[in-house]
């Protein structure tokens, strides 16, 4: 929510990623050749969906090996006429 009241939920979120990391002065931070390969996949299709379904990590990567992982959640659904399943993505819908 605080990124949102910040005017901080573009489709480029610099400025809690790449600015956020030179300013703290992490090394290896980015998504080029030599950097550490740390990241985390969510379940979402773009940022701003990770930030609106508060999205559940799929896995959590260190130094390029996975670390942990959870399946993708989907929900069962009792609904006439709907599908028996969703994720909640946009897609879903």
């Amino acid at each position: 929510m605080g990124l949102h009241v910040a005017h901080m939920t573009s489709r480029r979120l610099h400025a809690v990623t790449v600015n956020a990391a030179k300013l703290m002065g992490l090394d290896g931070y980015g998504l080029e050749p030599g950097c550490h390969a740390d990241f985390v996949v969510l379940q979402a299709r773009d940022p701003i969906e990770a930030i609106r379904l508060r999205a559940p990590r799929l896995q959590v990567v260190r130094r390029g090996r996975v670390i942990a992982e959870n399946p993708a959640q989907k929900a069962r659904l009792h609904l006439a006429g709907r599908p028996e399943t969703t994720d909640f993505t946009l897609d879903a819908v």
